[in-house]
């Protein structure tokens, strides 16, 4: 494969070891991952191989090169790491393209790369364990679709359950086979995905330290100190108060019970790490502003749903969706610089958290999760592109 020096001369890649190559024209030993990007196939891209654009979560991680006689497992969220082959085997029997582990082995000290951008050696074990257990999940997901609807037919007491049952479990069959199709039948394209979550994993602590703060200080706050006033005080009612319009915004920060702010709690958790890193300075504000628009829009539209029962709104729901709506208008802005199938990922996950709970909750509910979406949609509509370098030459 030949391409351009940085002395200006042509030269052939000559593959030393992993992450190497050689220039035939000033014999010199380059590590490519500081200036190309090589696949676990040996095959090269990069600046000079036409144009593309360059991605900042593309590039590996490094650390201070030591002597190393066993390869090593690292864990970026936790800062740690666990040496040993048999660490290593773990892993890679596992093919798990979220699990938030770089590996480092000795022919290439001192980079950290994900299981799947290994030498093939260790790559190709990763990649068919991963398609193996997709595929078993896709058979559970298409038994546990069925099941439910076989049984709602033999026993029509409980067919309004199995039915809602079969319509979340179809949901999750859609997607895993949707995905598969997308990105499990091509090692490149589930490299490209694991990269991502490792770089996802691997700058996504702040994101989860606020959220972590504020979630325990909220919950101190109100179910701790606040009493039971706390959320007459706080929270917003259909039939505002005079002069209380504070509502809008506080009633988007506390919960009803303990189980609406656990269930929030954990959700926000997961896609802190998943926005985070793509919404960077945005993601606070965008969850306070997000939130608090989503409780106002509901408050205007709420005399036209019909909904008696209802008194008054709370939870975080409208800010979190408005994160995850920032990220997907991001991801179609801008599909270059996001993985293959990326996309019906995120969508899933939306679908899955606000769409499908329609049937646990109120159409009041799923209202504000729209208009939170909405306003993430528009918010996300002015963000730049944080993920892509120059377009390279």
């Amino acid at each position: 494969m030949e391409n351009k020096c940085f002395n200006g001369a042509y030269f052939v890649h000559v593959v030393t070891s992993y992450g190497c190559f050689r220039c035939s024209d000033c014999i010199k030993y380059v590590c490519c991952l500081n200036v190309l990007s090589v696949n676990n196939r040996g095959a090269f891209t990069g600046p000079n191989l036409g144009a593309r654009k360059l991605r900042i979560w593309d590039k590996s991680l490094r650390t201070a090169a030591e002597i190393q006689a066993e390869p090593r497992i690292h864990y970026p969220i936790l800062g740690y790491h666990k040496a040993g082959a048999q660490t290593l085997e773990r892993v890679l029997a596992h093919g798990n393209p979220l699990s938030p582990v770089l590996a480092e082995i000795p022919e290439n000290a001192g980079t950290l790369v994900l299981p799947i951008n290994l030498p093939p050696e260790f790559s190709d074990v990763f990649f068919a364990n991963a398609v193996k257990n997709r595929k078993r999940m896709i058979t559970i997901g298409a038994f546990y679709t069925t099941l439910p609807m076989l049984l709602g037919l033999i026993w029509v007491s409980i067919a309004e359950l199995m039915a809602i049952i079969a319509i979340l479990a179809g949901a999750m069959f859609s997607y895993l086979l949707l995905d598969y199709y997308s990105v499990f039948r091509k090692h490149e394209d589930l490299a490209e995905r694991c990269t991502y979550y490792g770089w996802i994993f691997s700058c996504c602590r702040p994101y989860l330290i606020i959220t972590i703060v504020f979630f325990l200080a909220s919950g101190i706050a109100q179910f701790m100190l606040g009493g039971d006033e706390f959320l007459d005080q706080y929270g917003m009612y259909f039939d505002l108060p005079d002069n209380e319009y504070y509502r809008i915004f506080s009633g988007s920060l506390v919960h009803s019970q303990v189980a609406h702010y656990l269930a929030n709690f954990s959700y926000a958790i997961a896609v802190a790490a998943i926005c985070g890193p793509s919404l960077r300075m945005s993601f606070v504000p965008l969850f306070l502003i997000g939130g608090t628009a989503s409780f106002g829009m509901t408050l205007l539209i709420e005399p036209y749903l019909d909904y008696p029962d209802s008194l008054g709104l709370v939870g975080t729901s409208g800010g979190i969706a408005a994160l995850l709506g920032g990220l997907i208008v991001l991801i179609l802005k801008n599909p270059a610089s996001y993985p293959k199938g990326l996309f019906y990922t995120i969508g899933f996950f939306f679908l899955l958290g606000f769409g499908l709970t329609t049937f646990f909750t109120s159409i009041i509910s799923l209202s504000c999760h729209l208009f939170g979406a909405a306003a993430g949609l528009i918010w996300g509509s002015f963000l730049p592109d944080y993920l892509s370098a120059k377009t390279a030459e």
